[in-house]
């Protein structure tokens, strides 16, 4: 209210001088003040209606004027977003080429000076080509605020079979020895997704424990699938950002390979499906990671 009265400040002051300027007239010309009175009193009841009207449009404009600043603030902020958003793709994707460039050089180098070892050599720089070209579809799909997903009843080892058939290979290569009994329990969850979960943490444990062991095993009391290596493991200092996007750590720095997306796109996926996905390690010595699952309904 009082900043409508400062708004409308002029037309008061005009008023008010018009009516002492009519009261100077009657009282100087010796009029009947009663017919000033009713004078008064119709021009009252008419600024009444008319600052009503007045202050009902001007609380209009107010209102008006807040949703345009409420709106330009959106706008920025949106904006602000976009340019981050694209920073963070282009950042993501410079380094995603730079990475794909290594083995598609090294398939390259291998076909130019062929022999009994040139294929599956071959096929391992192409699992890695995969790899990096399903990091990134993955990466683009989390984007996207609809991502669908569907939670059903699955087995464990409907999730698991399919990620240990295609790094067989590089299990073989690297000398990895792999710890893992079938588990035909279920869970609830949407099973393409956590494929590309699950299978984002075998990638990084074999990465970091070439040579070693990996087991996978399942806690039904806790529905939690354990992936567990004695591998390089992580420093503690690197431990509370592993999930943070585009953050490889030290291990990182060591290992061409690692884009600091994988275990990103992996925490991402947990909380969508509203699992949890927790990592210990201690360098040196191994990295353990647990993903909790929903149970079944029953």
């Amino acid at each position: 209210m009082k900043d409508y009265l400062k708004h409308c400040a002029r037309e008061l002051v005009i008023v008010c001088t018009i009516l002492f300027i009519f009261l100077f007239i009657f009282i100087a010309s010796k009029l009947p003040v009663e017919y000033y009175l009713l004078g008064l009193s119709i021009i009252t009841f008419i600024l009444f209606i008319y600052f009503v009207v007045n202050y009902l449009n001007y609380q209009r404009e107010i209102n008006k004027s807040e949703q345009i600043k409420i709106l330009q603030n959106q706008i920025k902020r949106l904006e602000l977003d976009h340019i981050q958003y694209r920073k963070e793709m282009q950042s993501y994707f410079l380094t995603w080429v730079h990475q794909i460039k290594t083995p598609i050089a090294a398939s390259k180098l291998l076909l130019e000076s062929p022999s009994e070892q040139t294929v599956p050599k071959v096929r391992q720089q192409l699992l890695e080509i995969d790899n990096y070209t399903n990091l990134a579809l993955s990466y683009l799909k989390l984007t996207e605020e609809q991502s669908d997903m569907v939670l059903k009843e699955v087995t464990i080892d409907e999730l698991i079979e399919p990620i240990i058939k295609k790094y067989a290979i590089q299990f073989i290569h690297d000398k990895t020895k792999l710890h893992y009994t079938p588990v035909t329990e279920k869970v609830l969850t949407d099973a393409n997704w956590s494929k590309i979960m699950i299978e984002q943490v075998i990638n990084n444990a074999l990465k970091y424990s070439e040579g070693c062991d990996v087991w996978i095993e399942f806690k039904v009391e806790e529905s939690s699938l354990i992936i567990q290596d004695n591998g390089i493991g992580i420093r503690a200092s690197d431990l509370p950002k592993v999930f943070t996007q585009g953050y490889s750590g030290y291990n990182g720095r060591l290992n061409t390979k690692s884009s600091g997306i994988g275990l990103y796109i992996a925490k991402s996926i947990a909380e969508r499906m509203n699992h949890s996905i927790n990592i210990n390690s201690t360098y040196g010595e191994g990295t353990e990671v647990t993903i909790r699952f929903h149970r079944p309904m029953t």
